[in-house]
C-alpha cells in the first residue's frame, strides 16, 4: 500500500520527537557544562607568571581558553579622573572591608586623596583561598621621582606602609646656544630645563632688562644638576649652578655660591652679590605697552598722567613680587581691578594691577620673597586687554619703575673670597670636562660639595 506525501512526514515527525524526549536530558547537561567552562575561562585574572607576554588589557581581565588561572596577578593601573583609591580596589574585586583596612593603613605615611590623574599605582593580589574575591597582597604609589610608597599585606593579614626614598643618580648639564627667536624659545629648543631658564631669568633681572636688552644674536649659557632615576628614565633639574649671557659684546656671568655662614645667592665672577633692591622687571616674555608719563587714555580718550609701566603678556602669565617685602593690600581696588601692593622698607612699594588671580598663599599681611609668584596676568578693572600695571611709590609719590634706586653692592671678602674663587675653578673644570666624551663619567656628584662651597 503506498503511503500518501502527508502520511509518511507525519509518520517521520513522530519519531523525530520520541528521539528528542529521549536524549533531551543529555543534550541540556553538556551545553550547560559547556558554557560553564567558558564562563570560568573569561572569568579568571591573568597570573603573575604570564603578565608580561600579555598587554594591558589582557592582564586586566585574564586569559583566554579552557585552563583555570592561578594567581597571584598583578597590574599598573592609571589614575584617571574622578577615580579614588577605594573605587580602583573595588573594581579589582578586593572586598570593601580589606581595601578600607588598606587605606587606613596607607594614611599613616600618604594622604590617598593626594592622588593625581595620570599617576600610575601598582598592585598585587591573589585568589581567596574561601570566600568569593581577591586578597590585596602588595601596593606601590610613586608619589613623585624621589619617593615610593609601598603597602604591604603581613603574615597576620595586616597591612603595613612604608615611605621609600629613591636613590638617584646625579650629573652635570650644560646648555649652550644663540637667540635667533627669543631667551625662552632658543633655550628650551637646547635642552634647557624650563625650571632653571627661570631660574636664569629671575637671576639675571638684577642687571638685564629682558624686554629690552634680549636681541638676536645674544648668546646663553646655563650649567647645572640633574637628579635621574634609572629604572624609569625620569630625571629633575637640581640648583642653576652658573649662567652666562653675552649681549652686545658685554658678558654677565653669575654663580651660586653659599658664603660661610650664609646662605646661597649668585655672585659674579668678582664675587659681588648680584641682588639689588628691586626687580627690574617682575614678569618674562612680555612686551611695554605703555611707559611711565603723559598719554592719551585708551578707555577715557584724553591725555592723562600714566602712573606706571604696563606689560603686556598672556593671560595667566606669572607675575612676581620686585622685592622682600610684606602684602599691604590684596583685593579688587576699583579700575586697578584685582590688586597686588608689596610694602618693601618704611618708604618703597610696589603695586601690581589687572591681575586674573592671586597666587596660593598671598594674601594681605602675609611676606613674600624677592621673584616670588604672586599673581597672574589678567584684564580685570579698566582695562582694554591683558596686561600687568607696574607701580613704584617711593614717599607716597608714584615714580618711574625703570629708575629704581639700587642698593649698594655686596662682596665676599678674606676668606669667603678664596672659596668662591675655588668653588669657580672647580665648575669651570666640570665644565670642559663635559665637552669632553671621554671625561662625562668623571664629572659626578663628587666634583662639587653639596654646600655649593661654603664651610
Amino acid at each position: 500500500m503506498t503511503q500518501s506525501y502527508d502520511e509518511i512526514s507525519t509518520n517521520s515527525l513522530g519519531s523525530m520527537r520520541q528521539k528528542l524526549a529521549k536524549y533531551f536530558p543529555i543534550i541540556l547537561c553538556l551545553a550547560i557544562a559547556y558554557g560553564l567552562v567558558f564562563y570560568l575561562s573569561i572569568k579568571q585574572h591573568t597570573p603573575l607568571q604570564d603578565v608580561e607576554a600579555l598587554d594591558s588589557s589582557d592582564v586586566k581581565r585574564g586569559a583566554e581558553g579552557g585552563e583555570e588561572a592561578n594567581g597571584p596577578f598583578d597590574e599598573t593601573l592609571t589614575i584617571s579622573s574622578g577615580d579614588t583609591l577605594a573605587g580602583i580596589l573595588e573594581r579589582l574585586g578586593i572586598p570593601r572591608t580589606q581595601a578600607h583596612e588598606a587605606i587606613e593603613a596607607l594614611a599613616t605615611v600618604y594622604n590617598p586623596k593626594d592622588l593625581k590623574v595620570d599617576q600610575e599605582i601598582y598592585v598585587i593580589y591573589d585568589t581567596q583561598v574561601e570566600g568569593e574575591g581577591y586578597d590585596l597582597k602588595f601596593l606601590r604609589i610613586r608619589t613623585d621621582l624621589e619617593n615610593d610608597i609601598e603597602l604591604v599585606r603581613t603574615g597576620g593579614g595586616l597591612f603595613q606602609a612604608t615611605k621609600y626614598k629613591k636613590e638617584l643618580k646625579h650629573a652635570y648639564v650644560e646648555v649652550e646656544g644663540d637667540i635667533k627667536v627669543s631667551l625662552y624659545v632658543d633655550a628650551l629648543r637646547a635642552g634647557a630645563s624650563p625650571k632653571m631658564l627661570y631660574d636664569m631669568i629671575k637671576a639675571f633681572s638684577y642687571d638685564v632688562d629682558f624686554q629690552r636688552d634680549i636681541q638676536p644674536g645674544t648668546t646663553f649659557s646655563l650649567f647645572y644638576d640633574t637628579y635621574k632615576d634609572e629604572e624609569s628614565g625620569l630625571e629633575r633639574a637640581g640648583e642653576l649652578l652658573s649662567a652666562r649671557l653675552v649681549i652686545e659684546d658685554k658678558p654677565y656671568e653669575i654663580f651660586r655660591f653659599q658664603p660661610p655662614g650664609g646662605v646661597p645667592g649668585f655672585y659674579t665672577s668678582k664675587g659681588e652679590a648680584i641682588q639689588k633692591a628691586l626687580l627690574r622687571t617682575p614678569i618674562d616674555g612680555a612686551r611695554i605697552n605703555s611707559g611711565f608719563g603723559n598719554r592719551k587714555h585708551p578707555i577715557q580718550g584724553y591725555t592723562k598722567m600714566h602712573t606706571g609701566v604696563d606689560f603686556g603678556a598672556p593671560k595667566g602669565t606669572p607675575i612676581m613680587a620686585a622685592g622682600d617685602g610684606v602684602v599691604e593690600r590684596c583685593n579688587h581696588f576699583g579700575g586697578y581691578g584685582n590688586y597686588i601692593c608689596i610694602r618693601h622698607n618704611g618708604n618703597t612699594k610696589t603695586a601690581y594691577a589687572h591681575l586674573s588671580r592671586y597666587a596660593k598663599g598671598v594674601s594681605r599681611g602675609g611676606k613674600v620673597r624677592q621673584g616670588q609668584i604672586i599673581g597672574y596676568v589678567g584684564t580685570t578693572g579698566n582695562s582694554t586687554g591683558p596686561h600687568l600695571h607696574f607701580e613704584l611709590i617711593q614717599n607716597g609719590k608714584r615714580v618711574n619703575p625703570k629708575k629704581v634706586t639700587q642698593l649698594p653692592k655686596s662682596k665676599l671678602l678674606g676668606t669667603a673670597l678664596t672659596k668662591y674663587k675655588s668653588f669657580i675653578t672647580k665648575i669651570e673644570k666640570i665644565k670642559t670636562d663635559l665637552k669632553k666624551p671621554e671625561m662625562r663619567l668623571k664629572a659626578d656628584s663628587n666634583s662639587i660639595p653639596a654646600s655649593l662651597g661654603g664651610a
